[in-house]
Parts: C-alpha cells; sequence; structure tokens
C-alpha cells in the first residue's frame, strides 16, 4: 500500500463504496473522506456506478437466460457429407478396426467365391467325350495346377473324368479295355501330377 494517506484511501474507495473493507480500513477512507472533496466526488461517481450496475444486472440476467434458452432449444447441426467421411476415414486408419475391416472384407470375398462356387453345376468331366460309368483310377493333381494342365494329364492318358474333385482334391478317371497300366504311367510321369493308383484292384 501507498505511505500517503490519500492515495491508500482513494485505492481503497471502490471497496469502501460496496462494503468490503474491515473496520480498520473503514475508519482510514472515512477520516479521510471528511477533509478531502476530491475523493468524496470520486466515492460519489463510485456509488452512482453501482446504482446503474445493480439496476442492469435483473436485465442482463434475463439477456443471459434468454440466450441460454435459444442455445438449448436450438437442434444439433447434422454433420454435412464431407465431415461424416471424414469421421469414418479417421475411425478406419485405427489399427484396431482397420484390422476389423480387412477381416470382414475378406470374409464377404471368401463367402461370395463360396457361394459362387456351389451354385455352378457340378463338374463331371473336362473333355467333350461322355463320362463312363465307372473308375479305376485315382489321380491328384498340384495345388498350382491349371485346368488347362489337368485336361491336358487326362486327354494324354486316354482316360475319361468319372468325378471329382474330392474331399481329398482327388480326381476319378475310367481308362477302358487293358489301358489302365499304360495310363496310369502317363499319369505319373506328368509334372502336374503327385499321384496316380488303382482303385479297382488289379487287372
Amino acid at each position: 500500500m501507498p505511505e500517503d494517506t490519500h492515495d491508500q484511501a482513494e485505492e481503497l474507495l471502490p471497496w469502501y463504496a460496496t462494503g468490503q473493507l474491515d473496520a480498520a480500513d473503514r475508519a482510514l477512507v472515512e477520516n479521510h473522506l471528511a477533509s478531502c472533496a476530491r475523493c468524496q466526488r470520486q466515492l460519489a461517481d463510485e456509488q452512482v456506478l453501482i446504482d446503474q450496475f445493480q439496476a442492469m444486472s435483473p436485465e442482463i440476467d434475463s439477456g443471459w437466460a434468454q440466450l441460454r434458452g435459444q442455445i438449448e432449444a436450438r437442434p444439433p447441426a447434422r454433420p454435412g457429407l464431407g465431415e461424416t467421411l471424414a469421421e469414418f476415414w479417421e475411425l478406419l486408419k485405427r489399427p484396431v478396426v482397420a484390422a476389423i475391416a480387412t477381416a470382414q472384407v475378406a470374409f464377404v470375398a471368401l463367402a461370395a467365391m463360396l457361394f459362387q462356387w456351389l451354385s455352378q453345376p457340378t463338374y463331371v468331366a473336362l473333355g467333350s467325350g461322355e463320362a463312363a460309368s465307372s473308375a479305376n483310377i485315382i489321380v491328384i493333381f498340384r495345388p498350382e495346377a491349371r485346368e488347362s494342365d489337368l485336361r491336358s494329364a487326362i486327354a494324354g492318358s486316354g482316360g475319361t473324368l468319372v468325378g471329382g474333385p474330392t474331399e481329398a482334391d482327388a480326381y476319378l478317371i475310367h481308362v477302358p479295355g487293358n489301358g489302365r497300366e499304360a495310363a496310369i504311367g502317363k499319369l505319373q510321369k506328368n509334372s502336374s501330377v503327385t499321384l496316380a493308383q488303382p482303385i479297382d484292384g488289379p487287372q
């Protein structure tokens, strides 16, 4: 606090006007006001400001209440398409969400492929000839073998596809007459074949 009594009283005037001083400070201000016209005028100005503020206070409170009611009554703004896509993209960039989304896409693709395979008619022949009534050779091809490799191997053996693939990815072939052993030999030498064995016993 300044050492000069006038400066002390002048600084305490706003608190004196609002009744917020203790007894010692209030006595200091009152003693000074008794002999200082300048501080008396300043106190009068403080009182006018206080009265004006108190008169305005209800309107201010009412204005804030009205504004708050308008804000609360206003419906929340719907996000635009751009904001929605941006939020969705930010969500996808999270590692856990990205992994789940990838797994779901893979599952849908696998289900679509399985449905397409199940909806196709049973494949009983790769060649144009009629299927024989019974099979006498079982053949398993390499996983990387293409359909053209299967056709070529079966046609080269002189046999006809009877059925397949089985659950073990095996194909059943019929070779007429006494050509079974020769057909098995040709199939076993084929690079696309991993197994070729008779299934109807020795000739």
